[in-house]
């Protein structure tokens, strides 16, 4: 038991480690989508960006700094609904993207950057990128500010829905600003942009962050429930079960976890019991009590 308290302590850092990972690298994506991709394309987008690129056209107010300004009262709102960690982590890729759009919209002015000619691979390349860097940040349990809160708000509050739709919706009410402000032709390849975001984020979440439901058909069902209980955090229902060529009596334990713990049940099953049998696949919907991890968009 204590190799396996050693196991999962280096697993738990693994896992920490990993989501600050997402969180920064879905920062600078972020950051790049939004200096280097959609500003010189004069692409409009859904959410605070959106606004703050027509503030940015009204009166030049700098993208990054109005940004954290708006956002202010939006994470006053999400600390209290979303919990300390998730608004603190928030506030911090704000703050940091932000500072990073200014930077990069300045350094890459100076060289004279140039966006492709034809608006469409604009769009397109757009929603690729900002689809990756937003998976990447929800992975680790942050998010891009401004109306992405009020996404996950819906989200927890209504589950069945997929969190890319809510963005989706939220996208088009301020569309008909940015639209009066930077044109219809813009709003036009930014919807184009937010439908390729959208299926991006839905491809990454099918193929990373989706769940798994294994069956365990094992002799010592009280010792794993326990370690899954306590080092997945996930619920386990047993089933009485008899060998068909053995003749003796066993648990069938059936747990539903996401893909990125399938690892750590293995090397769980690995100490525990070697010789139990598991068989595992994948889940297409849950309904009823199912905590996400911070590994899922």
């Amino acid at each position: 038991m204590e190799k396996l308290s050693e196991l999962y302590k280096n697993d738990f850092f693994i896992t920490t480690l990993k989501k600050y990972m997402f969180l920064t690298c879905g920062c600078i994506l972020f950051s790049i989508y939004a200096s280097i991709l959609l500003t010189p394309s004069k692409i409009g987008t859904g959410g605070i960006l959106g606004i703050c690129l027509s503030l940015n056209k009204l009166f030049s107010f700098k993208i990054g700094i109005t940004t954290i300004i708006l956002n202010i009262p939006l994470f006053l709102f999400g600390f209290k609904l979303l919990g300390k960690n998730f608004a603190i982590k928030s506030a911090f890729i704000v703050v940091i993207s932000s500072m990073l759009i200014d930077y990069m919209n300045l350094h890459f002015s100076n060289y004279h950057f140039i966006p492709p000619s034809d608006k469409l691979t604009s769009a397109i390349f757009c929603g690729v990128v900002s689809g990756i860097g937003m998976s990447l940040i929800f992975m680790g349990g942050g998010s891009t500010g401004g109306l992405d809160i009020s996404a996950k708000i819906v989200k927890n509050q209504a589950k069945s829905i997929p969190l890319s739709k809510i963005m989706l919706f939220q996208d088009i009410i301020v569309y008909i600003f940015v639209g009066i402000v930077l044109g219809p032709q813009s709003v036009l390849y930014a919807l184009i942009m937010s439908f390729i975001r959208s299926k991006t984020i839905d491809t990454i979440q099918e193929g990373f962050s989706s769940s798994r439901q294994c069956f365990i058909i094992c002799t010592k069902s009280e010792e794993i429930t326990s370690s899954i209980n306590a080092k997945l955090n996930r619920g386990v229902t047993k089933l009485d079960a008899v060998g068909g060529y053995s003749h003796l009596n066993k648990k069938v334990l059936y747990v539903v976890i996401q893909k990125y713990q399938l690892p750590a049940l293995k090397l769980l099953l690995k100490e525990i019991e070697p010789t139990a049998f598991i068989t595992v696949s994948s889940v297409n919907d849950i309904l009823g009590n199912y905590k996400q991890g911070t590994f899922s968009v």
